[in-house]
């Protein structure tokens, strides 16, 4: 007999395993292969081929081994996977928050920082805002370690109190005036801050906010001088504290996830590289209550760029265009209906849902010149910790976009049943590993 090749597969893809044998018994076995030409290509079906083999070798050697203990990856997909791939590591200067910020300050004093529609302040005199606030944090024994809640409208004065909190090397707790009464009293009781900074009369008069002592932001001076960690209450170390940022609680109560100084520190070096666009303007629209609006509230700030306090509606004016600008896919639609000035013309970042090709494809045929990122990461690996960057020009295919690589010095695994990485192609759960750790 004489076995024919007829150039189709029966099935997308199918083994055939024949025992063989010789004049002494038992001569081993021949396997073939066959695979749908659509839906694989050589090489990976010479994979699967030889994972299966690998199987095979595996248990003849241990017939007790349970299959969830067999290693299938070859040592080159091992290096691979785990080495190759997330060789991400980037060294970098261990300053922090303040002293990034601190030093686009001696680089660009006199360059507008931050504006709110009523208020413009540049880098130096932002800084001289933030360390009054942070001189009189000091002043009430608040320093690294301690939490301070932050409740105040989006606005000047609510930069220089993030900033401020920072210089002081504590913790912030944004408390977003709008979210309900309940949701800010259980924030409150579970993190429980040292001390709360506010503003405006109606956010300092809420009941919820109970007998915690408190600075309004209208009563601070300016100050020529922040502290160093001599003047701090404590020396401020990269695994302190730098916020504490609440999850939606969908799955029950939400919860508070602590990020440390080291690790926004981390991400936001790696921003300043990667977002050349923040070195222009930076619209914030959405609340401080979510760590996605982190990267541009602070990552303009250490690259010489201004934040633009706005919302993003018809009523922005053309002052306001950005060139970064960070959303959700659902806000895509909303870009779509409304001027072109608000939409970004360096870099878009959608982060917080899946993004599909589809969501994506009206606005990216308006916009064809700015480079979309899809960006993925919970809360708790510090704003994000892997990018899919859609270049100018591109246009993604049909269906989810990938998440993308890990970002500097992040390293991302796809691990099966008994924590075993798995092979490419092969479902399994993400775990992450780095410096933006919470």
């Amino acid at each position: 007999l004489e076995q024919l090749d007829l150039g189709i597969a029966k099935f997308d893809l199918s083994f055939n395993v024949q025992e063989r044998h010789d004049k002494q018994g038992a001569a081993g076995v021949h396997g073939v292969l066959e695979y749908n030409g659509d839906l694989f290509d050589r090489e990976s079906a010479t994979a699967l081929a030889g994972r299966f083999e690998r199987l095979l070798r595996a248990l003849m050697a241990d017939p007790e081994r349970p299959l969830s203990r067999v290693d299938l990856l070859a040592e080159d997909e091992r290096q691979r996977i785990l080495v190759d791939w997330n060789a991400t590591a980037v060294a970098g200067a261990p300053a922090g928050l303040p002293e990034l910020f601190e030093a686009q300050v001696a680089r660009t004093p006199e360059a507008i920082a931050v504006a709110d529609g009523a208020r413009t302040l540049s880098y130096a005199q932002l800084d001289a805002c933030a360390n009054g606030i942070a001189q009189r944090l000091i002043a009430h024994g608040i320093g690294p370690e301690d939490l301070v809640a932050v409740a105040a409208p989006r606005s000047v004065a609510l930069l220089a109190a993030l900033l401020g909190v920072a210089k002081a090397g504590a913790a912030y707790l944004p408390v977003d005036p709008e979210y309900p009464a309940e949701r800010i009293a259980h924030m409150l009781r579970d993190a429980v801050p040292a001390l709360l900074l506010t503003a405006g009369e109606q956010t300092a008069e809420r009941e919820e906010f109970g007998s915690l002592p408190r600075v309004h932001l209208d009563d601070v001076r300016p100050a020529e001088n922040g502290p160093a960690d001599r003047d701090r209450i404590r020396p401020l170390l990269p695994h302190h504290p730098a916020y504490v940022i609440y999850t939606s609680g969908s799955t029950g109560l939400p919860k508070g996830v602590v990020v440390e100084h080291g690790a926004l520190a981390d991400y936001l070096r790696w921003a300043g590289r990667s977002y050349p666009s923040a070195g222009g303007t930076a619209l914030l629209h959405s609340s401080v209550s979510f760590d996605m609006t982190v990267t541009t509230l602070f990552t303009p700030l250490t690259v010489g760029g201004r934040v633009c306090v706005g919302a993003l509606d018809d009523t922005a004016p053309p002052d306001t265009a950005p060139t970064l600008l960070k959303a959700t896919p659902s806000h895509l639609a909303l870009l779509d209906a409304l001027p072109p000035h608000l939409s970004p013309t360096g870099d878009l970042l959608l982060a917080g849902e899946a993004l599909t090709a589809e969501a994506l494809e009206r606005w990216r045929a308006a916009h064809p010149a700015v480079t979309v990122r899809n960006v993925y990461g919970p809360t708790e690996t510090t704003v994000s910790c892997a990018e899919y960057r859609l270049p100018p020009g591109a246009t993604p295919d049909e269906g989810p976009l990938p998440i993308g690589r890990p970002l500097a010095n992040t390293r991302l695994y796809v691990l099966g049943p008994g924590l075993r990485p798995v092979p490419v192609g092969v479902p399994g759960e993400l775990y992450v590993a780095g410096a933006g750790l919470a």
